[in-house]
């Protein structure tokens, strides 16, 4: 495809983005619900269990935990970088199967309510943060969460998130683990961008 197209879907991304974020100070949070709960783990808190394996935040060592990875392969996933073509990508998102694919990653989201009526972003929002992220070629787990809009909460009282890998776990909460389906997002992705790839590998 021409450089304009893929500048021209990179623009949107970026638009669709600053539209749908009230704000830029928990940019990269990863925001968690449970009932009437809501905590948010620091950006760099993140940055700093995937550099250096430390943990400044509790409630992040207890995700880790939780996940069903050893620490060192979840934060060699949460960075791993996949190649991806833009237009492939978008095409894939703006299909059937594409949308059918953003709705069942985000139906562990909820979107925190700002007012009565208001418009269900949480499909818009993963699109936009993924389309971002490819906007040079390239996607990484860590990449796509630094890219979601804030106003999204991951409801850990409500559906377990769902791991886009058909791979059978070791671990049953390799299955079920918010980190678990976070790291295995962006292989996903790249398979489903490429016709007749195969089914996302393990981080």
């Amino acid at each position: 495809m021409s450089r304009r197209l893929r500048r021209l879907w990179g623009g949107l991304a970026a638009l669709a983005l600053a539209i749908l974020s009230p704000g830029a100070s928990i940019a990269g949070a990863l925001r968690i619900g449970s009932g009437s709960e809501l905590w948010t783990i620091p950006s760099a808190a993140l940055q700093r269990f995937v550099v250096a394996g430390r943990f400044s935040d509790q409630r992040l060592l207890r995700l880790v935990a939780s996940s069903g990875w050893p620490d060192e392969a979840l934060r060699a996933a949460l960075v791993k970088v996949y190649a991806v073509d833009l237009v492939a990508l978008a095409r894939f998102l703006d299909s059937p199967a594409g949308r059918v694919f953003l709705e069942q990653q985000t139906r562990a989201y909820r979107p925190i309510p700002v007012r009565a009526g208001a418009q269900d972003l949480r499909v818009i929002a993963l699109r936009a943060a993924i389309l971002t992220e490819a906007r040079g070629g390239t996607i990484s787990a860590l990449g796509i969460l630094q890219r979601l809009p804030a106003p999204l909460v991951i409801d850990l009282s409500g559906p377990p998130p769902q791991r886009c890998s058909s791979l059978p776990c070791e671990n049953p909460e390799q299955c079920r683990s918010v980190l678990s389906w976070i790291a295995f997002l962006p292989a996903c992705l790249q398979a489903a961008a490429v016709p007749g790839a195969s089914t996302a590998t393990a981080p």
